[in-house]
């Protein structure tokens, strides 16, 4: 059935043309207009595959309409243009609209088979056009598909076996990508999984997302010069080619084209990636272990993503550390009171995630442990809910989210948002008091100041008694011990992360002289700061 829109204003001739339209069981009338406005609104709507319209009617006439259809790039329906005027003037514009068919109105109605029969002409014409097009474009993806299949069987031959390393490389120069000598280009992509709308395990989804990723990057490597792109497995890709234009283009950086690739997965799949850029100096023949360590690697994008990668980085991205146990539970029990803590702002938190982050790359410290690190967390803190089957469940979708987390940053979200649904199911917390809150974040965001009682009771007008017990309510300890430990743990932080003095760190957090914090720092840990630091870098 091929769905028409009549356009006519003239009620009687439209009632004429509908049961002319109608009586052939071919067409399916999706409706009627009065005007090219009206028309122009049903067109968008229902998508028709042809338009039955008069040229003049109030408004918008019918060439406007298919004008308007026209410019808005979204198909051009075939039309069959009707009028009472022979003026050639509108059949030259009908042309030029690539109208199907050009009748006068009274030939039609002397004639009833008239428009019917060059309605069923074009339909035919149509379906036949459709069925040639779709053949050649299922014909055309088989090839590219066959392409695909035999680029990514070539390639991971040469990962597994030295003896197929030739026939990559002899496929890289029967597409004038060098070998031996000049600069190769290389980028590798994988799909974001926080943005995909499928599970990463659905193969049959995954192959047909990946099929459209290739013809992406192919669309937009081929100005580039020659090029090889390679669907891996889990949705990643890797692409590489030669920049075409002699030795000074060759030279020069491919700028913003790993932008311009997220981009346009964005744009046209829907989906996030992420991307890394490398360069090969001198062709790819003496870099082979190095290429395969790259596409290889667990988690290549973990601390680094939309990056242009420098020879001297390349290691670092397959090559992880174990992270120390003391470096393990001090974080632990950072991101624990980061998570318990309900007063903490946002920049105090980021604070704190920054700083995670900023150890970890340093550290090179090995992903899984990372997120093992946060798994526990998770588990710590979702023992003291009462509802147990609904933790199960939660726990259960906690991890499954955490095995597809990508990156550092994905790893840490997750934890957060898995954990305000698990607040959720703790229910209300305690009652705060909102100046002893406001009291409590000022203390995180500033440790530097010499926090005194008396002072903060008698600054919101508290009596010291009642300021101590709102204070002990609202956080389970006194203010001393509170305070004391939100200092001590900073400085341990500092101790650990940073190359300040202790005496500058003392100031920092707001002791009033370098022996008291000496003095209470041994106390709560059983060593001075500077033992403290001493004995930890000496474990690295």
């Amino acid at each position: 059935m091929v769905k028409v829109l009549l356009v006519e204003d003239e009620i009687p001739a439209r009632t004429v043309f509908r049961h002319m339209i109608e009586a052939y069981g071919l067409f399916t009338l999706i409706g009627e207009a009065e005007d090219g406005g009206e028309g122009l609104a049903l067109f968008r709507l229902h998508k028709p595959q042809l338009i039955v319209t008069d040229i003049t009617m109030p408004g918008m006439s019918g060439l406007d309409m298919l004008h308007e259809i026209e410019q808005s790039g979204e198909g051009m329906p075939q039309a069959v243009i009707l009028t009472s005027h022979k003026d050639f003037h509108y059949a030259q514009q009908a042309i030029q609209l690539k109208a199907a068919a050009y009748l006068i109105k009274d030939d039609c109605l002397s004639d009833p088979e008239l428009l019917p029969r060059t309605m069923e002409g074009l339909a035919r014409q149509a379906v036949s056009q459709n069925e040639s097009r779709e053949k050649q474009l299922q014909l055309e993806q088989q090839v590219r598909a066959s392409e695909m299949e035999i680029e990514r069987s070539t390639f991971l031959n040469m990962l597994r076996s030295p003896d197929d390393e030739a026939a990559w490389l002899q496929s890289l120069e029967a597409a004038q990508i060098p070998v031996r000598s000049g600069r190769v280009h290389a980028l590798m992509l994988e799909l974001d999984r926080s943005s995909l709308r499928f599970s990463i395990d659905q193969q049959e989804e995954l192959k047909l997302w990946q099929f459209a990723g290739v013809n992406v990057l192919k669309e937009l490597l081929g100005d580039r010069g020659p090029n090889k792109v390679i669907a891996l497995d889990k949705g990643r890709f890797f692409a590489i080619y030669a920049p075409a234009g002699g030795v000074a283009q060759a030279q020069a950086p491919a700028s913003g084209l790993l932008e311009h690739i997220v981009q346009a997965f964005t744009l046209y799949l829907k989906m996030g990636a992420l991307g890394l850029e490398f360069t090969f100096e001198h062709g790819l023949a003496a870099q082979l272990p190095e290429l395969k360590k790259l596409v290889t690697a667990a988690y290549p994008f973990f601390y680094r993503s939309q990056a242009v990668i420098a020879r001297t980085e390349w290691a670092e991205l397959a090559g992880f550390q174990h992270v120390p146990e003391h470096f393990s539970r001090l974080w632990i029990k950072i991101l624990k009171q980061a998570l318990l803590e309900p007063l903490r702002s946002a920049a105090a938190l980021e604070q704190e995630r920054s700083s995670f982050f900023r150890q970890a790359m340093e550290q090179r410290w090995d992903p899984e442990q990372i997120k093992s690190l946060y798994l526990r967390v998770f588990l710590d803190i979702s023992h003291f809910t009462a509802d147990s089957e609904a933790v199960a469940e939660l726990e259960a979708a906690f991890r499954k989210k955490l095995e597809q987390c990508q990156t550092f940053h994905d790893v840490h979200d997750t934890t957060f948002l898995f954990f305000r649904r698990l607040q959720g199911l703790q229910g209300d917390g305690k009652t705060i008091d909102a100046s002893i809150s406001r009291m409590i974040q000022r203390m995180h965001e500033d440790l530097s100041y010499p926090y005194k009682l008396e002072e903060l009771a008698e600054s919101i007008n508290y009596s010291v008694p009642y300021f101590s017990s709102m204070f002990k309510k609202t956080t389970g300890e006194s203010f001393v011990q509170y305070v004391t430990r939100l200092r001590v743990e900073k400085a341990k932080l500092l101790l650990l992360t940073t190359d300040q003095k202790t005496f500058e760190i003392a100031e920092s957090i707001g002791f009033e002289n370098y022996r008291s914090f000496n003095r209470i720092f041994k106390k709560e840990t059983g060593v001075t700061p500077s033992d403290f630091r001493r004995m930890h870098q000496e474990q690295l």
